[in-house]
């Protein structure tokens, strides 16, 4: 016995193995637009704090710039410290700044 059910058409109706409840799956799609910006704003944050507790490397910048900005946003909301500076990008910078200096130092502790 099949199940069916109402259509948006009230005249009209579905049987149930026609309903789709999800969107048909699609292959990975990276959208660079999207990921772009953190991933230099990640970079950049990584490499400015290379520069205060030393490192190097492009992809090293990047990696310990994310995972900073992970930590720095993660401070912020536990604590609710924040970097005011008055603007909001130099704000979320100087967290993540702070977030990968952490990061730095807590491998360095760990290795």
């Amino acid at each position: 016995m099949s199940r069916a059910r109402k259509s948006a058409k009230p005249d009209k109706i579905v049987p149930d193995d026609r309903i789709e409840i999800l969107p048909p799956r699609q292959g990975l799609t990276l959208d660079w637009h999207r990921l772009l910006p953190p991933v230099a704003f990640g970079t950049a944050a990584g490499f400015i704090a290379s520069l205060v507790v030393g490192g190097g490397g492009f992809l090293r910048h990047a990696v310990v710039g994310l995972l900073g900005m992970l930590v720095g946003q993660g401070i912020v909301h536990v604590t609710g410290w924040r970097a005011s500076t008055g603007y909001r990008f130099l704000d979320s910078m100087a967290m993540a700044v702070i977030g990968a200096i952490l990061v730095v130092l807590l491998a360095r502790f760990i290795a």
